[in-house]
């Protein structure tokens, strides 16, 4: 098309809206609201599954019972074995099928492991930094045993947490200690459970709480500084 000079002007240079243009536009806004929908209904999905281990703010979310074997040419490995206690959210049920509450009947079980990363021996208070990860799971049968610490690593995996902690040791004793463990937890995976909890999730994803336990100790070699601990505690929502 060429332009006509009797026009009153030069040729537009306006862009043109063209039935094309206009269905494109609405395909963009479609598929952004699609998109927006989807990740509303998800995001909806997830409020609405019901957790456990969730405390509010400041209050204990789980308490435990647990073991630790220290081992290593220098101690700088660790082992940790228990089972939970109570849980916010779960009846006791949940949690033992049957009695006593012991090892033998528990049903959530958890298994740890850590790594040292110093240690400051002083007279009768040492201190150690360890760093490592701690698992749950919930067996569909109790059985689990302290003479075997590979059964509490049994079931279905329903939490990790990426765990920091200081251990300080008071030496009271030759050979005997009570040591104190605090630090950080950062939940790093939340499975749903099963069974009469089923649907429900142990946990949240990116919840961070507090770890605090204590018990005694024995040193079983102090070349190697290995030792064994029975220790009790919670963690605590923050």
């Amino acid at each position: 098309m060429t332009h006509d000079p009797s026009e009153s002007g030069p040729p537009s240079t306006e862009p043109t809206l063209t039935r094309r243009t206009v269905l494109a536009g609405a395909g963009l806004a479609l598929a952004g609201g699609a998109g927006l929908a989807a990740a509303s209904a998800a995001a909806a999905e997830e409020q609405a599954v019901e957790g456990v281990a969730l405390a509010p703010k400041g209050s204990t979310a789980v308490e435990f019972r647990f073991r630790i074997a220290q081992s290593g040419s220098a101690g700088e490995a660790f082992t940790g074995y228990g089972y939970l206690i109570r849980v916010h959210g779960l009846p006791d049920s949940a949690l033992f099928a049957g009695s006593p509450p012991n090892d033998g009947s528990a049903l959530l079980t958890a298994f740890a492991t850590g790594r040292l990363l110093r240690r400051v021996l002083d007279q009768n208070v040492h201190s150690l930094d360890i760093d490592g990860a701690l698992a749950i799971y919930q067996r569909s049968a109790p059985g689990a045993t302290f003479a075997d610490p590979g059964s509490f690593q049994q079931g279905r995996l329903v939490a990790r947490f990426a765990v920091t902690l200081q251990d300080i040791l008071a030496v009271f004793a030759p050979s005997q200690g009570i040591p104190t463990l605090t630090g950080d937890m950062r939940q790093t995976v939340a499975n749903r459970l099963q069974g009469g909890s089923a649907g429900r999730v142990f946990g949240r994803r990116g919840s961070r709480a507090r770890f605090l336990a204590t018990g005694l100790g024995r040193l079983v070699d102090p070349v190697t500084l290995n030792a064994e601990l029975e220790m009790a505690g919670n963690w605590t929502t923050e």
